[in-house]
């Protein structure tokens, strides 16, 4: 089975691209903007030479191979331009640019989630002796998921351009000084097994890598 379940690319991915539209359109009370949010940050496990370790860290579906240059460079770009801009002209601009250009479900391979490593701490000692993990999204009051990985580190190339651009893109809109990249690797998550932990299916597995194409 290629693809993923429906219901999980609806939380994981098309949720997060109307959080976008509705911050644009009216933008959102504090309460509605958080508990949105929390489909971004999910708890990373990781085990090996640091122990049992969580980390909450930004997370997110990168785009196919193919479109990743296109994408990235039109990314640098606007980060460039954006630094002439105030922080509220900016971040408006980047929302749109994530719209029209990074959120394109087409464009999306739905196997890989990312995320930028920005402390090399515990996950960080974990992941290089012991590339697995475990990923678990909670959506107050009763949505959950956990998503079982493989994971690749990739400290230059188009997956650590492309991760860093976004992040970027969203948290240094508008920003004059310039992150410093080469301090921060990008995690590849290649999705292993999925499991509905919401309340309805309480740890049900619904995906396995080369499963059929009914839910498990």
């Amino acid at each position: 089975m290629s693809s993923l379940p429906e219901k999980f690319i609806d939380y994981a991915f098309r949720q997060r691209r109307e959080f976008i539209e509705k911050v644009l359109e009216r933008g959102l009370s504090g309460n509605e903007f958080l508990i949105a949010f929390t489909r971004h940050t999910p708890a990373i496990i990781s085990n090996g030479r640091a122990g049992l370790n969580g980390s909450i860290k930004g997370i997110g579906f990168v785009q196919k191979e193919e479109f990743m240059e296109e994408t990235t460079e039109r990314l640098k770009s606007f980060l460039e331009m954006s630094r002439e801009l105030s922080r509220g002209e900016a971040m408006n601009k980047a929302l749109k640019l994530l719209l029209d250009h990074v959120y394109v479900e087409e464009r999306m391979d739905f196997l890989k989630l990312s995320s930028l490593e920005l402390a090399k701490g515990h996950s960080w000692a974990n992941f290089s002796e012991n590339p697995k993990a475990s990923i678990l999204f909670y959506t107050p009051p009763s949505t959950s998921y956990e998503v079982r990985a493989s994971v690749e580190i990739h400290e230059d190339g188009i997956y650590w351009e492309y991760v860093n651009a976004v992040h970027d893109v969203f948290h240094m809109a508008g920003v004059k000084r310039r992150r410093d990249w080469s301090k921060t690797p990008a995690y590849i998550f290649l999705i292993e097994e999925i499991y509905d932990n919401s309340v309805e299916a309480m740890g049900r597995m619904i995906w396995r890598a080369g499963g059929s194409d009914e839910e498990v």
